[in-house]
């Protein structure tokens, strides 16, 4: 009798994450940006699920999205001079963050989680304002710089819509180098994957063509998260009860919501995420308040 309830209790834990992680991955896709955003701060603001399943699972997630499309972004648009580039320091302190969180919960207890929940709260908050006032630019215009130009990252590709292949030139790539340290460190500590602040990088600040920016983006994550979950795997955060249900759903869902992102508006869609991102944030710092009263 204990095994009939427990194998529908299994059952119905496994379709509620599915679900939940379904919708995170459509409304992510059309939106334009990663889901590890949108599941980490929902899962770590409103339920009591320990912190470092949540980040492992994340980061899990931002993997095996990326991982999907980064064989074939290789071979087409991707810049593999700017991807290894950047993907070193990226990968780096994404693994060093992932220590540093695990050490925060492990040392620190409820403390410990209590500052994770609010320095989480603080930078999706951040995101979310982000959100509203970057614009991405598909082709920027840019004269280059002396630095850039010595490291030799620019690779021209083909373009089919425009049927020519795209020359352009790079700009700022040691300050897209610091920018990558702290989002690896973030994406690590906290489990975010980082398809919010990469892909922007190489886009807004070393104008790159958005299509660049976006494959190349995929290819540094794959590359930076992959190491990051160690850490996590060797502390015994990954549970594959709850880790296989996440990533199917938002993968499935991602799948389907870029058939629909063809036919929807996604600037209202980002409207509302950015709602929601804010929704969020606002009430992670609150749990982290609450819990270092």
């Amino acid at each position: 009798m204990q095994t009939l309830v427990v194998i529908p209790t299994t059952i119905k834990f496994f379709v509620e994450i599915f679900a939940f992680c379904f919708s995170i991955g459509f409304v992510a896709i059309i939106a334009g940006t990663g889901g590890g955003v949108l599941f980490t701060s929902f899962l770590l603001g409103f339920t009591s699920i320990h912190p470092d399943i949540v980040r492992a699972t994340g980061l899990l997630s931002a993997v095996a999205g990326t991982r999907m499309g980064a064989q074939t972004y290789l071979r087409s648009i991707a810049n593999i001079r700017i991807a290894l580039f950047l993907a070193a320091p990226y990968t780096v302190f994404a693994v060093i963050g992932a220590y540093f969180g695990l050490y925060l919960t492990g040392h620190f207890g409820s403390y410990g989680v209590a500052i994770l929940k609010l320095m989480l709260g603080l930078i999706v908050l951040f995101i979310g304002i982000l959100y509203i006032f970057i614009k991405k630019t598909e082709y920027p215009e840019s004269e280059g710089d002396r630095i850039t130009q010595k490291l030799g990252l620019e690779i021209p590709y083909y373009e089919k819509s425009l049927d020519r292949v795209v020359e352009y030139k790079l700009k700022h790539a040691p300050l897209a180098f610091l920018i990558c340290c702290g989002v690896g460190f973030i994406s690590g500590t906290f489990g975010l994957g980082a398809g919010w602040a990469i892909g922007p990088t190489i886009n807004l600040i070393m104008l790159a063509p958005l299509k660049v920016a976006t494959t190349t983006s995929a290819v540094i994550i794959s590359i930076g998260d992959t190491a990051a979950i160690v850490p996590y795997f060797i502390s015994g955060s990954l549970i594959p009860i709850f880790a296989v249900p996440a990533v199917m759903g938002l993968m499935v869902g991602a799948r389907i919501g870029a058939r629909v992102a063809v036919r929807t508006k996604a600037r209202y869609v980002r409207y509302i995420l950015t709602l929601i991102l804010l929704f969020a944030g606002i009430r992670l710092v609150w749990v982290g308040l609450w819990m270092m009263r």
